[in-house]
């Protein structure tokens, strides 16, 4: 059974895929799914690709451990999302552009889009990797596989998916995103069938002994601020229909993400005395859907996770394909960012070999890039239209703050990556302070140069 709805599954992703192609063939289509997307179509492909190994397995994980304070994993990217979606949401789509560095080309000029770039394609080369990891655990217990073949199975089901380009993941996440749906109410109310005494003895917290306000402030600022400005959340920005649309699609999604976390928190305190203490967390989950669940529904619920994972495995892909690409190399077909796509997909899975959890991989890439790129970036969106900024200030801001954010994740100094935040902030200011009016008629042109079609 196991393998016949996997089967099924890849086929109905490369049906989404080789139709998407076929619909359209030029940059628009690969890159913006040709500006197509409505208002709903954005924020079900926002809420499934910010659903995926760090939101199932490695949320439920932390919620089986510390309690409801798990939640804010989620419910700080919430809270990213509906400041991206008040303050900038219009500005992106308006500029036309197929990626966020293009954007900053125009701001800031060459140097600094190359600089972000790099910074991109490290930090989502991170992310891929903690959803490998999640989805070769899935296959495992999905297909009682060891490790290399669960691994090798996760790349090829990710990778072949992502080379129809952001046309072929945003289609697909309208399906992704009523499996998910579906899943996640149905694990709920099994677990709370199986054991409804989870519900009495749950304490909702804020903080706890196990999440202290120092871990508050670091989810609140380094994961809210990846919703705030991200490059994965840009590129479905940039596909909406209309500025409008990216803008309530950007809100409807934070209601969702918001839901969708206070769901997988449940999950996580309803395995709470049918999965043994000693579990490691990434295990939680797919340890109480194997002992749990009757052998009709395991495979269908593991499937669901695959499918999340799978979703938001696809957005990182195809984004810091798209930037390595487009930014950095310089190439705009899809041919080339096509061979993007299966060499970073092969990156992430070298980086597995660092063996950090789920949530550790995603804090290195977090640290990295929330410390040095996001306020700078968005300090430049703000002052950008009526100030000529001076790039070196800029590029002192994402260096300053991105060393923080390195020495953050590779000596676990949780403090650092907050240090960096500031530190980029303050340069960031500064340079905006000190760069000249434009004069009235002077206009700043974001556009893409490479036609839609």
């Amino acid at each position: 059974m196991a393998v016949t709805l996997l089967c099924a599954y890849a086929g109905v992703l490369l049906v989404i895929s080789r139709l998407a192609v076929r619909n359209g063939t030029g940059a628009g289509t690969f890159f913006v799914n040709d500006r197509a997307s409505s208002a709903g179509g954005v924020a079900m492909s926002l809420v499934v690709s910010c659903v995926g190994a760090s939101a199932t397995m490695g949320m439920a994980g932390l919620a089986f451990t510390i309690g409801t304070p798990a939640f804010w994993w989620l419910g700080a990217g919430a809270g990213g999302l509906v400041l991206l979606s008040l303050f900038i949401a219009r500005r992106v789509r308006e500029t036309g552009a197929f990626t966020m560095p293009e954007m900053i080309n125009t701001l800031l000029g060459r140097r600094t889009r190359l600089l972000v770039s790099a910074v991109i394609v490290i930090a989502w080369t991170a992310i891929l990797a903690a959803q490998f990891v999640a989805l070769s655990k899935l296959l495992g217990a999905l297909l009682g596989w060891g490790d290399g073949l669960s691994l090798g199975l996760g790349f090829v089901l990710v990778a072949v998916h992502t080379l129809g380009g952001q046309a072929a993941v945003i289609r697909a996440d309208r399906l992704q995103f009523y499996i998910l749906v579906a899943g996640l109410v149905t694990l709920v109310a099994w677990l709370t069938w199986n054991n409804p005494g989870w519900i009495p003895v749950t304490r909702f917290e804020v903080v706890n002994s196990e999440f202290s306000t120092g871990d508050l402030f670091r989810y609140i600022f380094v994961v809210g601020g990846n919703y705030f400005v991200c490059p994965m959340l840009f590129g479905r920005l940039l596909s909406a229909e209309s500025a409008g649309a990216a803008r309530r699609g950007g809100l409807m999604a934070a209601v969702g993400l918001a839901l969708a976390g206070a769901l997988i928190v449940a999950v996580g305190l309803g395995c709470r005395g049918l999965v043994p203490d000693g579990t490691a967390a990434d295990a939680i989950l797919t340890t109480a859907i194997n002992t749990v669940l009757p052998g009709w529904l395991a495979p269908l619920l593991l499937l669901v996770l695959v499918s999340a994972v799978v979703s938001s495995a696809d957005s990182c892909l195809v984004t810091s394909a798209t930037v390595l690409s487009y930014d950095l190399l310089g190439r705009k077909g899809k041919w080339a960012c096509r061979g993007c796509v299966l060499v970073l997909g092969a990156a992430g899975l070298a980086l597995i070999l660092l063996e950090r959890s789920i949530i550790g991989y995603l804090f290195m890439a977090y640290d990295l890039y929330v410390s040095g790129v996001v306020m700078p970036v968005f300090v430049a969106i703000m002052a950008g239209k009526t100030r000529r900024l001076r790039p070196g200030w800029f590029i002192a801001a994402i260096l300053a703050g991105g060393a923080f954010g390195l020495g953050a994740a590779g000596y676990g100094r949780e403090e650092l990556s907050l240090a960096g935040m500031a530190v980029s902030t303050l340069l960031a200011v500064i340079g905006a302070a000190v760069s000249s009016p434009r004069k009235n008629t002077e206009t700043v042109v974001m556009k893409s140069v490479v036609p839609a079609k």
